[in-house]
């Protein structure tokens, strides 16, 4: 419940071939907030900022800069 209190945009990213936290459970992650939103990192394991560094640095880049 006090998740869904947070106002502003949540992004949770999820690496495709990781097992924690797989997509699937960081979708549910991003339901609990009001304004959360989930992506997949394809083709990276549980370090995705090391497998694809200009993937990962443009997504999060994309959401500081615009939102979600």
């Amino acid at each position: 419940a006090g998740l869904r209190r947070v106002s502003g945009e949540v992004l949770v990213l999820a690496a495709e071939l990781d097992g924690n936290p797989r997509p699937v459970l960081a979708a549910e992650l991003a339901g609990l907030f009001r304004r959360g939103a989930v992506d997949v990192q394809p083709r990276a394991g549980h370090f995705p900022w090391l497998d694809d560094p200009g993937w990962f640095s443009a997504r999060v880049e994309r959401f500081l800069s615009s939102g979600v």
